[in-house]
Parts: structure tokens; C-alpha cells; sequence
């Protein structure tokens, strides 16, 4: 949309200063109200915010930061692992020292063939190993402010995404009163060049005054280039009315925006100090940076906290049987096919891996000095963008100051023309002198006041405040 406004800005607007109306406002140019909804900018602005995919991605991006941290904030939960298992199972017997089977004096049992494969019965077991942390050395912790952080940055994000999108409607929505009030220029003083050219056109036939074909020919030159500007208006017209459809989830002809005029909003400027105060308090991007800073220091919390191990309460319990395997009534032996047990107690895990781990954190080290990088640098760049954006609406709002006063004084040198040729005591050049000087005034302030508005709107967003 940005880069439509500028090729159409880029042409030159001398053209339509040809035809153009001596006053009124587009608001007047309907004349009948129509049947699809007129919607303010605030209206379009919350249409939009409702339901465009860039600002709905945010918001998903936001609840994931959450769940995320949910996890770290029940970390501390008790964990464990199921394990079932039911598969065949050999044959094995318990024998006493003469061979003679005895599950009581189970000395030995038979030598398994290990090359055949033989099922004898099955077996069937189920365990249940448990653990919770106690001390982690701030491990914990750690995730549970890297978390926060994060969900702190998504905020920040949506916030971003909430006002780039309101900028966008805010710079579609002057757009597209520009487009109509310069169509409505075109539209009503094109009424004024073609009663000129028509009036020279029979001052040539009659031979009347000292008009000559070359004149006639300026004020054809004239319209041809006020059609083409027509057409100009009309495809941004047509495209902001799009933009606005687009950006606000709309079936594109069900809308309009309002009928007020294309006037400057506003707004009391202060210095530029008073704006870094604003951005420091309010710009998204500078919290943004802010909680990702945090996070980084967490990270480099969590990191450190590596190098210490974790204790944990754990506890099992488990059953086996096989159908096929004899049950010795020894406490001191392990039988892997038939058990009961259960018990708890406390643990300690410990991943050891110095070499890795200085590493691990000197990365996250490095990543929390880059953070703190960041922020300064974007410090630096919203101070200039703030510096830009308060110069270019001081000097656009000087403009509209010089624009409206001259446009007045064209005005009069326009009416001024316009009776002396109806007296018979100028001739048409002078009228086209005229026109032009008056309408270009004309569409430079329109065009201004355009520049002022947008250049508001962009100065708030810079400060977070829009």
C-alpha cells in the first residue's frame, strides 16, 4: 500500500490543478446516502484488530508462550513411567543340590537352551516408577522466569502487531479520502476548463478577441492530462477501498468509510523528549527487548544451575508373574519373572559433563551480552526515528499552513480572471494562468493535510501510544 502511495505521489499533481472546484468538500458529493455501512476510523481500526490473520497469529503465539509456562510452573509435579509387558516366557525350575526339584532349598535350576526356542508359558508385568524434584538449584526457577519472560515478549508482540495493523487502516483510510476529494476536485472543475475551452473554441469561429489555436490547444492539453490524473485517483480509490477490505475481513463493496471531509486531526506537538518518555514507557518493541534481556539472564541462570545436580523423591512399585517359572522363597534372590515390590526413597541425578556445560553457558552468556545490545541499539533507532518523524510533521504541518493561505489568495486571482474573460477584458491564457496556479495550491494542501494525518499517526506509533 505504501509503495502505491508513493508512485502516485511521484507523479507530478501539476495536471489535475486544471479542473478543480472552487470550494465544497467531498462529503457533499453523494447525492444520496447509500445503502452499505459508512465506518469511522476507529471502527475500521477494531474491525480489523478482530480479525486479521497477522494480528490472530499473535495472539496464538501467545497462548503457546502460556501453556509453555504452565509446563515450567508445574515442574515440580511428580513424573513417572508405566511399563507393561506381556510376552512368552521359558521354562525354568527350581532344583536342590541332588537335582530333585525344590522351590523352598532352590540351589540351582536347569541350563537353558538358549539356541532353540521353546515357550513353555507366559508372563505378564506391569511397573510404575515415580520421581519429584526436591532441591534443583534454582533450575526450576530459572525456566519458570525464562517462561514468564517469554510470555511477557508475546504480550509485546501483539501489542506491535495490534498498532502496525492500525497504522496500516489508519494510512489506507487518508488515502482513500485523499483519492476522493481529489476525484470530487476533478469531478467539479472540470466544469470550469470545458466552459474555457468551449468559449474559445467560438471566440475562434467568430473570430472574436485574440485568442489563437494554440490556446485552444493548452486547454485540450489540460483536460487530456485531468483524465489521466482522473484515472490515477480512481485506481487508488479502487485500491484502498481493497486494502481497507483486506485488512479488515470484509467482503469488499459491503462498507464505506465515513462522509467527513479531509481534515487535519488534532494534535498538540511537544519536544522530542517528551516522546522518548512515551516510547520508554509504552513502545512495544523496547519491552519486547526488554523481557527478551530477561529471559537471556534466566537462561544463563538455568545453564549454571547445570553444573549441580538434582534430588528427588522416587518410589516404584511393580508385579510379574509366568506361568512357567518356579517362585524361590528367598528374599536375597532377584527373579525377573515373578516379583512384587514397592518402595521410595531419595535420589540423587547428576548429568556430568564439564566441558560441555562451560560452553552451554558461555553461549547463553553471549546471547544475554547480545540482548543488551539490542535494546541499545534500538534505543539509539527510535530516538531517530522519533527525531524524523517529529521533523517531517513540523515541517508538513508548516506546509499546510503556507498551502492554505496561498490557495486563498489563488483563489481570488481565479475569480478575479474568471469575470475579467466573461467582461471581455482578459483572455483565456490568463484564466489558464490561473487555474493552474490555484489548483495547484488547491491539491498540494489536500495532499498536505494527507502527510499531516498520516505523519501523526506515525509519530504515535513510534511512541507506543497509538
Amino acid at each position: 500500500m505504501s509503495a502505491l502511495l508513493g508512485s502516485f505521489y511521484r507523479v507530478p499533481l501539476r495536471a489535475s490543478v486544471f479542473a478543480a472546484f472552487l470550494g465544497g468538500s467531498i462529503a457533499h458529493a453523494e447525492a444520496k446516502a447509500t445503502e452499505r455501512p459508512r465506518l469511522t476510523l476507529t471502527q475500521l481500526i477494531e474491525a480489523a484488530q478482530r480479525s486479521y490473520p497477522g494480528v490472530q497469529a499473535a495472539r496464538h503465539a501467545l497462548s503457546a508462550a502460556r501453556h509453555q509456562a504452565a509446563r515450567a510452573r508445574w515442574a515440580f509435579a511428580p513424573r513417572g513411567r508405566l511399563t507393561g509387558l506381556f510376552a512368552p516366557a521359558p521354562k525354568i525350575r527350581c532344583e536342590d543340590s541332588t537335582g530333585a526339584p525344590n522351590s523352598t532349598l532352590c540351589v540351582r535350576t536347569p541350563a537353558i537352551d538358549a539356541t532353540s526356542v521353546k515357550i513353555e508359558g507366559v508372563m505378564a508385568q506391569v511397573v510404575l516408577d515415580v520421581g519429584m524434584p526436591v532441591y534443583t538449584f534454582d533450575k526450576i526457577g530459572a525456566a519458570k522466569r525464562a517462561a514468564h519472560a517469554g510470555i511477557e515478549v508475546r504480550k509485546s508482540q501483539l501489542i506491535a502487531a495490534h498498532q502496525d495493523l492500525a497504522l496500516k487502516v489508519t494510512q489506507a483510510y487518508w488515502a482513500l479520502k485523499l483519492a476522493r476529494e481529489l476525484l470530487f476536485t476533478i469531478k467539479h472543475g472540470q466544469k470550469h476548463l470545458d466552459s474555457a475551452r468551449k468559449r474559445t473554441e467560438k471566440q475562434l469561429e467568430n473570430q472574436e478577441g485574440e485568442v489563437t489555436e494554440i490556446d485552444l490547444l493548452r486547454l485540450k492539453t489540460a483536460t487530456a492530462e485531468v483524465l489521466s490524473r482522473r484515472a490515477k485517483a480512481r485506481e487508488l480509490e479502487s485500491l484502498m477501498l481493497a486494502a481497507l477490505a483486506t485488512l479488515c475481513g470484509k467482503a469488499q463493496g459491503s462498507f464505506d468509510i465515513d462522509p467527513t471531509p479531509l481534515a487535519v486531526v488534532p494534535l498538540e506537538l511537544k519536544a522530542l523528549p517528551h516522546y522518548m518518555d512515551l516510547a520508554e514507557q509504552y513502545r512495544p518493541e523496547l519491552a519486547m527487548l526488554n523481557w527478551a534481556l530477561k529471559a537471556a539472564q534466566a537462561r544463563t541462570d538455568l545453564e549454571t544451575a547445570q553444573f549441580y545436580p538434582n534430588l528427588l523423591i522416587v518410589g516404584t512399585i511393580g508385579y510379574g508373574v509366568a506361568s512357567s517359572v518356579d517362585t524361590p522363597e528367598n528374599a536375597f534372590y532377584n527373579n525377573p519373572y515373578n516379583f512384587v515390590r514397592a518402595g521410595f526413597g531419595l535420589a540423587l541425578r547428576w548429568d556430568i559433563d564439564p566441558v560441555g556445560q562451560v560452553h552451554k553457558r558461555r553461549h547463553a552468556i553471549a546471547l544475554q551480552d547480545q540482548a543488551k545490545a539490542q535494546a541499545a541499539e534500538a534505543r539509539a533507532g527510535i530516538r531517530l526515528q522519533l527525531q524524523s518523524a517529529l521533523t517531517t510533521l513540523e515541517q508538513a504541518r508548516e506546509t499546510v499552513q503556507i498551502n492554505h493561505k496561498g490557495q486563498k489568495a489563488a483563489r481570488a486571482w481565479l475569480v478575479a480572471a474568471a469575470q475579467n474573460l466573461e467582461a471581455g477584458l482578459s483572455e483565456s491564457k490568463e484564466l489558464t494562468d490561473a487555474l493552474v496556479g490555484y489548483f495547484s495550491l488547491h491539491v498540494n494542501y489536500l495532499q498536505s493535510i494527507f502527510n499531516v494525518n498520516v505523519g501523526q499517526a506515525q509519530l504515535m506509533r513510534a511512541t507506543g501510544r497509538f
